[in-house]
């Protein structure tokens, strides 16, 4: 027993040593978890994970940055947060903390605000694919008007579903009407952007998916063999392969009137905060977490466990080839998307188009939600200069 004691004395100066990282993270997968369990395991400090959904992480980054009182060290958000840096109360990354030459363009691309890094991005894509069963469907559709001759031959059947409650998917029919011009550049009350919304509710409307149904929702259904075919995320493509396995289809989003449907891609990128920097033992922890998750080997595992894409050039080359077949086809539909900007306007964007589109169920006729939609995005941001 006193031996006992006398080990007991000796280790915990030792436990008491461990220190703390609070970590945010938007993301439903379970990466946050390995990166804390790694972390732990190589450092002896630990990564507390708090988990919120985009819409919450955003809204919950606002508030902590103007309250001062609870804010994380680091957080791991989509590449479209970095817009809110000022807001939010980012600290760019140091450059000698990246190993900027294994980035790839796209990488680089998704996390550099005002020429610095506004965070470290640890994968690419979150874009949107077609995917179906091969067991069912033998030459699966390319087109909308496909589906929209299906709806007419079988009116009752759902033939695709898609979440209708997510604007990330409703951004994609834009790409429909305002082909290669980026997110932040469309005028939300023209003609075009009234037919992207049309289009997206009449598809909604002729497979009976409910405006309430979300990614979950749709996923299910899809799983389940109510629908022929999906509309979801790189996200997905873990949860389905465990479902379907080798039948699981991977295809480009359908074209309409002969004009490809692209989705919007963009980085899963690794931010610190400007509070938790200013901590000297913080900022140790954080560029410790910094290299760890640039680790090729640790990467590795974590894109073959959810079929990601790296951004390491090296572990993409390694990793990403035709005889790996679904890892190989979402990087294809990845090299197809429309990169998601950076700026400012895309935050507002999201909020806008949520608006409108509850708006919209409600009631308010086509021309006027759009309208609606880019008024608020026009008083938000000129709320943000006259600050």
């Amino acid at each position: 027993m006193r031996r006992f004691f006398v080990f007991m004395m000796f280790l915990s100066p030792l436990m008491s040593e461990a220190k703390v990282l609070e970590f945010w993270s938007a993301f439903g997968d379970n990466v946050d978890t390995k990166l804390a369990q790694e972390f732990e395991a190589k450092t002896g400090n630990q990564l507390i994970v708090r988990k919120f959904s985009i819409d919450e992480m955003k809204a919950e980054l606002l508030l902590a940055s103007r309250s001062k009182n609870y804010m994380p060290d680091v957080a791991w958000v989509p590449s479209d947060f970095l817009g809110l840096h000022e807001f939010i109360g980012l600290k760019p990354i140091p450059e000698h903390w990246i190993n900027i030459k294994q980035l790839e363009d796209a990488a680089k691309q998704s996390a550099i605000v005002d020429n610095e890094y506004m965070g470290l991005p640890l994968f690419l894509g979150n874009h949107l694919m077609l995917f179906y069963d091969k067991n069912n469907i033998k030459t699966p559709i390319t087109q909308w008007e496909q589906l929209q001759l299906l709806s007419e031959q079988e009116p009752t059947k759902t033939h695709i579903t898609f979440s209708v409650r997510n604007m990330y998917y409703f951004s994609a029919f834009f790409s429909l009407f305002h082909p290669d011009i980026p997110l932040d550049q469309i005028k939300f009350d023209d003609e075009r952007s009234v037919d992207a919304l049309r289009l997206f509710y009449d598809f909604a409307n002729l497979n009976h998916i409910g405006t309430n149904c979300d990614s979950s929702c749709s996923r299910q259904r899809f799983i389940d063999g109510q629908a022929s075919y999906l509309i979801d995320g790189d996200w997905a493509v873990s949860d389905l392969l465990d479902v379907f396995g080798d039948d699981l289809g991977v295809i480009s989003l359908p074209s309409y009137k002969g004009k490809p449907m692209k989705s919007l891609s963009g980085g899963k990128i690794l931010i610190m905060t400007k509070a938790g920097y200013q901590n000297p033992d913080k900022r140790e922890m954080i560029q410790q977490l910094i290299e760890l998750a640039q680790d090729k080997e640790f990467l590795t595992l974590l894109i073959n466990e959810h079929q990601y894409i790296s951004a390491s050039v090296e572990v993409n080359r390694a990793s990403i080839s035709p005889d790996k077949n679904i890892m190989y086809l979402v990087y294809q539909q990845y090299l197809l998307s429309q990169p998601m900007p950076t700026s400012l306007r895309v935050s507002f964007i999201w909020e806008a188009l949520a608006r409108g589109a509850a708006r919209h169920v409600d009631g308010m006729p086509e021309e006027q939600t759009m309208k609606y939609i880019e008024n608020l995005i026009e008083r938000f941001s000129k709320k943000v200069e006259e600050q």
